[in-house]
């Protein structure tokens, strides 16, 4: 019996040790990702970023907007960068930290100490299946908040704005295509006499509009804000004819306001397919497709919000088999080879995105 007791403790000793090692090893090669993997989302995020930065700066700057607000519209901007930069953290990490053990012929060591190559692969795969799975809940949750809350608050800044930015006695340029001439303004927002010019383009001709009264409306339904204007004239010069004249009065009229077009195209009154979750653009696509509407780009967004994520997994094997196989001393070696991958990576994404919203896939 005492024999017997001595072979279980035995047998248990070496699956506890078996167990110990694993996870040591688990750890170890976790350890290796984590900081290749930082320093790729980070700085890939930043290049995103980068574009946005400057348009951001801008609104700072030339269109008076806090830096609060600023930096709400940053948050609110992130979960659609952070979507895409976290797969390509993910190539970079495994890439470098594979490769390393590779070089430095750890792997080599592991294997003759009687370590399978499973061991290693095993928990990385694992924990980039979570990850997908965790970035699809983000894309169905998360990105959509984010494009709706960035919209809302676009449109609050033009609504805020639109009242500050109109000053008494002064020309105002600050909207797109127009400038504004106001005599008074009261607490209420109200204006008096009331002078609006625009610039000729190549589509619409100059002209201006005089006005004794004037205020600022917005709609939340239609995520619109305009100067109303009332008990005036609009004056046009014929473009083709310059001795031709016209001159319309009119009771009320109304001048939808942006600013110089850095916010334009941000708000919209219909909900896009950005801000929808799954069940809201299967649904759409539903009702689109009974109606006889092009569902192109719904199809596009549903896909994208399941495939995204599972370029995780996709980039952690390409990660180690291409770690594993390509024996290149020095990490920077690693990380070149890993921006190669991602840079062909985006371009299949956008080349798809393409193709697909054009119903050529």
């Amino acid at each position: 019996f005492r024999v017997k007791q001595k072979r279980i403790d035995i047998k248990w000793l070496f699956i506890y040790n078996g167990y110990m090692k694993i996870k040591i090893i688990t750890k170890y090669i976790l350890k290796e990702m984590v900081g290749p993997f930082f320093v790729g989302f980070i700085l890939f995020t930043l290049i995103f970023l980068s574009d946005k930065m400057t348009e951001l700066t801008d609104l700072v700057i030339n269109c008076g907007v806090g830096i609060f607000t600023t930096l709400q519209l940053l948050i609110f901007i992130m979960p659609a960068f952070l979507a895409i930069t976290m797969p390509m953290g993910v190539l970079v990490g495994v890439m470098v930290a594979f490769n390393r053990l590779n070089s430095d012929n750890e792997i080599i060591a592991m294997k003759i100490s009687g370590i399978h190559i499973r061991t290693l692969i095993f928990p990385v795969l694992t924990a980039s299946l979570i990850g997908s799975f965790i970035m699809i809940g983000w894309n169905n949750y998360v990105l959509p908040w984010g494009n709706s809350s960035f919209k809302n608050l676009v449109y609050k800044i033009t609504s805020e704005r639109a009242s500050l930015a109109i000053q008494q006695k002064v020309f105002v340029s600050d909207f797109d295509k127009f400038v504004f001439y106001v005599d008074e303004k009261d607490d209420k927002n109200t204006f008096k006499n009331i002078i609006v010019f625009t610039q000729e383009t190549e589509n619409e001709p100059s002209y201006f509009i005089s006005a004794k009264t004037g205020s600022i409306h917005s709609d939340p339904m239609e995520k619109a804000v305009y100067l109303r204007l009332e008990d005036g004239t609009f004056h046009q010069a014929n473009p083709k004819e310059r001795n031709l004249y016209s001159r319309i009065k009119f009771n009320s009229y109304d001048i939808n306001l942006d600013l110089k077009n850095k916010l334009a195209g941000m708000v919209s009154n219909e909900k896009s397919a950005r801000e929808m979750d799954l069940t809201e653009l299967g649904s759409e696509i539903t009702k689109s497709f009974q109606k006889g509407i092009n569902t192109n780009n719904l199809k596009v967004e549903y896909h994208k919000k399941i495939a995204i994520p599972f370029a995780c997994t996709a980039f952690t094997i390409i990660g180690i088999a291409l770690g594993i196989s390509i024996r290149v001393k020095g990490r920077s070696l690693s990380f070149l080879i890993s921006l190669v991958l991602i840079l062909f990576y985006y371009f299949l994404l956008i080349a798809g995105e393409i193709t697909g919203s054009g119903g050529l896939l």
